[in-house]
């Protein structure tokens, strides 16, 4: 039992690893998108794919494991990590027990970070709309001249006077 907790913890603790790396990830996106850095952008973006791949990985494994069940779904976004029995050493119970709290906190952590981020490209999608609409609607203000001579040539002939 020993064993299969320590397996389990050490799925606990990658999965604990894997958040705080994305939750770092998330705040250096905003400052990326607050400063209008699109490489910046781009790349937090894809850290965070391989990131969020990894805990799908991750997440197969601790099924796979025969205390799958330890692991109970309560909501979409919210895991129960459940405690070990009684039977299991005192030192791998606290282990259990710190490694859960330190990661519902971590996790709570990602979610707000993921609401701020989603807010933040919400306000600068509505910002980029606006300049849109501007260059939209002031396209005939600024339109090319057309290719004709700004003063027409007269059809008078001019008087030579000699």
């Amino acid at each position: 039992m020993d064993r299969e907790l320590n397996l389990s913890c050490g799925i606990l603790e990658r999965r604990l690893a894997l958040m705080r790396e994305l939750a770092n990830s998330l705040e250096q996106v905003q400052t990326a998108v607050v400063r209008s850095d699109l490489r910046g952008i781009e790349g937090h973006t894809a850290r965070q794919r391989e990131l969020c791949q990894t805990l799908r990985q991750l997440e197969s494994e601790a099924q796979a494991l025969p205390l799958r069940n330890r692991i109970a779904d309560r909501s979409r976004n919210q895991k129960i990590w459940a405690r070990p029995d009684d039977a299991v050493c005192p030192q791998v119970r606290q282990r259990w027990k710190t490694l859960a709290q330190e990661l519902t906190q971590v996790e709570t952590q990602v979610a707000q970070l993921n609401r701020v981020y989603a807010a933040l490209l919400r306000r600068v999608q509505r910002t980029l709309q606006i300049f849109v609409r501007v260059l939209e609607s002031s396209a005939n203000t600024y339109v090319p001249p057309k290719c004709a001579a700004a003063i027409a040539p007269s059809r008078l002939r001019e008087a030579t006077h000699v």
